[in-house]
C-alpha cells in the first residue's frame, strides 16, 4: 500500500479535497505544504474528478470558498497537474447506496491501493475501512503529520 520511500497513498473525497485546493485556513495551508513535500501521494480517477469538477460548479461551494471561474480553473490544474491520475478501470462499486457519488472515491481508493480515503462525508466514515483502506476524516489526516 504505502508508496516508495514510505510515502502515502492518499485518495481525498471532494469535500476534503476542497480544503486542499482552494482553503484559506491554516489547515488547508498545512495540507498543501505536505502535499508540495511529497508527504503523500493524491491518487484520483476519470470519475472522481470529473465529481470534483461538477462540484466546483456549485453556486455554495463558489461562495464558501469565494471561488471565481479562474480560481476554481487553477485549482483543477494544480489538482490534474499534481496527482496521480489512474485509468479508473474500477467500476460498479456500491458500497454506499445512500449517495452513489461517493463510490467513485471507494473505487479509488481500489485502484490506487490507497492507504487511507479522507472524506468529510458520514456515509463513507460509518464504513471505517474499505479493503484495507482506512477512511478517515481532514483533521485525522493533519494529526498523522502534525502533533496537537
Amino acid at each position: 500500500m504505502t508508496g516508495p520511500a514510505g510515502v502515502l497513498i492518499v485518495v481525498f473525497d471532494t469535500n476534503a479535497l476542497l480544503p486542499l485546493l482552494v482553503g484559506a485556513t491554516q489547515r488547508a495551508q498545512t495540507l498543501r505544504q505536505l502535499w508540495r513535500a511529497r508527504r503523500f501521494e493524491l491518487y484520483i480517477t476519470p470519475q472522481s474528478l470529473v465529481e470534483v469538477m461538477r462540484v466546483l460548479t456549485y453556486p455554495k461551494v463558489r461562495h464558501n470558498f469565494q471561488l471565481t471561474d479562474a480560481d476554481a480553473d487553477e485549482a483543477i490544474g494544480t489538482f490534474k497537474g499534481r496527482a496521480r491520475v489512474l485509468p479508473g478501470l474500477y467500476e460498479g462499486v456500491t458500497a454506499v447506496r445512500d449517495d452513489s457519488s461517493d463510490n467513485v472515491f471507494l473505487a479509488a481508493t481500489l485502484e490506487a491501493g490507497a492507504d487511507y480515503l479522507v472524506t468529510q462525508d458520514p456515509h463513507l466514515q460509518s464504513l471505517k475501512y474499505y479493503h484495507g483502506t482506512q477512511i478517515i476524516s481532514l483533521a485525522q489526516f493533519v494529526r498523522l503529520f502534525v502533533s496537537a
